[in-house]
C-alpha cells in the first residue's frame, strides 16, 4: 500500500494574500501577467522524479512573482513531452497581479 501512496499528487491550496484579507486596496487598472512553470520527469514510464510536486512548485513560484500584489485569475495548463527514456510533465500557471494602491500622505 505504501508503494501506491507515493504516486499521489500534492494538492495545491490557492489562498488569498494576507493583504487582500486585511482590506488593503489594490490598483485594478495596473494588472500585469505573472507566469511560472515547474516540470517533472517519469523515467522509463515508471520512476517519478519531481512529478507529484510540480503544481505546488509552480504555484509557489507564481506567488513569489506576485510579491505583495493581489494574484487572481489563475490559469493552469498541463503539458507532456515524450522523451526516449520517459516522459516530461510540466505544469504552467499564469495569473494577473494587481499592485497595492499608493498610500496618500
Amino acid at each position: 500500500v505504501q508503494l501506491l501512496a507515493s504516486c499521489e499528487g500534492v494538492p495545491v491550496r490557492m489562498d488569498q494574500p494576507a493583504a487582500a484579507i486585511s482590506g488593503q486596496k489594490f490598483d485594478m487598472t495596473k494588472g500585469r501577467t505573472a507566469r511560472a512553470q515547474a516540470c517533472g520527469f517519469q523515467l522509463f514510464l515508471f520512476i517519478p522524479i519531481v512529478v507529484n510536486q510540480r503544481a505546488d512548485f509552480a504555484y509557489q513560484n507564481l506567488k513569489r512573482q506576485a510579491g505583495n500584489g493581489y494574484l487572481t485569475d489563475i490559469r493552469v495548463q498541463e503539458t507532456w513531452t515524450y522523451a526516449f527514456v520517459g516522459t516530461l510533465y510540466c505544469t504552467i500557471m499564469e495569473g494577473t497581479v494587481y499592485p497595492p494602491c499608493a498610500v496618500l500622505t
